[in-house]
């Protein structure tokens, strides 16, 4: 009887600490997401209509033609970065339910490529 009990109350003991780690992680990865949000600057919800033609051209090339267009956020630079660039964020999905973000810049190019010298 005292195995069963002593079972019984570590089975207990693991599901509460696993509980109280899954908090913590979801508050963590709430604040990773504020603080990158502000470190990108204002984050502006758009229509595929209003991005720039370069970038509607991209999102129309063969590279991209099986996915669908869903989100489209409008990044501008944080206040105070002269270098900073405009950048697009389009989230997507395939026919096979898989989803990504691209994030472009205003000439429709990766905007995690390196910038040409």
């Amino acid at each position: 009887m005292k195995r069963v009990t002593f079972l019984a109350a570590a089975i207990a003991v693991l599901g509460l600490t696993s509980t109280g780690a899954n908090a913590q992680t979801s508050t963590q990865q709430a604040s990773t997401q504020a603080e990158q949000q502000g470190q990108e600057g204002k984050k502006e919800k758009v229509t595929q209509e209003q991005l720039p033609a370069a970038v509607q051209t991209a999102l129309k090339s063969d590279t991209y033609k099986d996915w669908k267009v869903g989100d489209i956020y409008k990044v501008a630079p944080a206040e105070g970065d002269q270098a900073g660039k405009t950048v697009y964020e389009v989230a997507m999905t395939n026919a096979q339910g898989q989803t990504g973000v691209i994030r472009m810049d205003e000439k429709g190019g990766d905007a995690a490529a390196e910038p040409e010298k």
